[in-house]
């Protein structure tokens, strides 16, 4: 869904802000989610997301938060729900504003959990 097409939804779903576009005329603000960490998953097809099991984050790829997911496909689905959003959603909530370093191969890996161990 592109941009325009987001805030007209956020309008129809949303009295306050149809109220406010049809007083002022100012659209909803539509932000575009992105992260260091989002880039890198980005980078990888999906097959290769849905093969990283058992993936958390971690303030070192930039989120103050250890939330667990099955798989990187997953993990990717919650840091960036649609290509546009009009409403804070739970990943930027705790996303680290100003990490801007690289997510490599390596530094993924060494911030998940032990492959071949159960845990969930």
């Amino acid at each position: 869904m592109n941009k325009r097409n987001t805030q007209l939804k956020h309008l129809l779903r949303n009295p306050k802000a149809m109220s406010d576009y049809q007083l002022h005329g100012r659209l909803p603000k539509a932000t575009r989610p992105d992260s260091p960490l989002i880039r890198y998953l980005e980078s990888l097809s999906v097959r290769e997301r849905i093969a990283l099991r058992n993936v958390r984050l971690s303030p070192k790829l930039g989120y103050q938060s250890n939330t667990g997911f099955v798989n990187a496909e997953r993990m990717l689905r919650y840091l960036k729900p649609n290509e546009w959003m009009t409403t804070p959603w739970p990943a930027e909530s705790v996303r680290i504003k100003a990490f801007v370093g690289p997510v490599t191969d390596a530094l993924f890996e060494s911030v998940q959990p032990t492959r071949g161990g159960t845990h969930d």
